[in-house]
């Protein structure tokens, strides 16, 4: 599988959109993307710089220009309506703002429109005037067993999930209290001082994340934490690195997909979590010394037969 012509799938779709009245359906898109529609949506974003909605916004919006400028004989409310807007003053107003004129002075050439183009996928290192800026430096194949994660559970978004849920676990003592679990945490991972374990996504950007460290299914809970079984299987395990967090983070799930496609596994979608972990070596001390920082990753995988 090419993920990069799986992702113009979805660009595919949502262009279809754009010549319709039609609403996005982010079943569709995680559908077509292969992954959940939250993780999509961040690459969307940071590839883009606009959510998915904006981006069919700002595409109908250059659409109707367009056919505004090129047909005299449609009337503006025709078009309007066309492009999913209800009434001539709402249309008037959004491409008043995207275009910086009328629609009648777009259809008089009195002023020029604001073209949106198309985005694509295919020439992703640079795309929106943006350049990926983390590179997956180690993937490797490992068979884990059953296990938990035990530790602070939020359902969040990821424009939230930083001060809302990193945040409050440090400021909750969180990994001081898992420290009672210390006999249990399991030793496949080189140490470390924390993960996020994001899973049961929803919607277009919502998602359960438990802050904490994977134990044996066995251990203990402390009061007042959450556990969530992890079952067994195959994982893809990554180093990431780059010069700061959000750069790995804004496009960790895309180079890791695209690495899994090339080596022939596929995402385990059944059984599908998506995991950040913060070692001593690869992330705190380098963190600590100003250099570049890694962060692993862990995605279940299966065979691609």
């Amino acid at each position: 599988m090419d993920s990069l012509k799986v992702l113009e799938g979805v660009v595919e779709y949502l262009e279809q959109l754009a010549v319709s009245a039609d609403e996005v359906d982010y079943k569709v898109v995680s559908q077509l993307a292969g992954s959940p529609a939250p993780l999509f949506q961040r690459i969307f974003v940071y590839v883009t710089g606009v959510t998915i909605a904006e981006y069919v916004r700002r595409r109908r919006l250059t659409l109707a220009a367009w056919d505004i400028r090129n047909s005299e004989d449609n009337k503006i409310l025709d078009t309007a309506l066309q492009y999913g807007f209800g009434s001539h003053a709402s249309f008037t107003r959004a491409f008043k703002e995207h275009h910086k004129a009328s629609p009648t002075e777009i259809r008089q050439g009195t002023a020029k429109p604001a073209d949106y183009p198309r985005i694509s996928f295919t020439n992703l290192r640079i795309v929106g005037g943006k350049r990926i800026m983390a590179e997956l430096k180690k993937i490797e194949y490992v068979e884990y067993g059953p296990r938990k994660v035990v530790g602070m559970m939020k359902r969040t978004t990821f424009q939230k999930a930083g001060e809302e849920c990193w945040g409050a676990a440090f400021g909750q003592g969180v990994f001081d209290r898992l420290a009672a679990l210390e006999e249990w945490v399991c030793k496949d991972l080189d140490p470390y001082i924390g993960l996020g374990h994001m899973s049961k996504f929803a919607g277009q950007d919502e998602f359960q994340y438990v802050i904490g460290k994977f134990v044996e299914r066995e251990a203990p809970v402390p009061d007042g934490m959450y556990d969530e079984p992890v079952p067994a299987g195959t994982v893809a395990k990554m180093w990431i690195e780059g010069d700061t967090l959000n750069d790995i983070i804004d496009c960790a799930y895309l180079l890791a997909t695209e690495a899994i496609a090339k080596t022939g596994y596929k995402i385990d979608h059944e059984q599908f979590y998506w995991c950040d972990i913060y070692t001593y070596a690869r992330y705190c001390t380098p963190l600590e010394k100003g250099e570049k920082i890694m962060l692993d990753y862990i995605m279940p995988v299966i065979k691609d037969e």
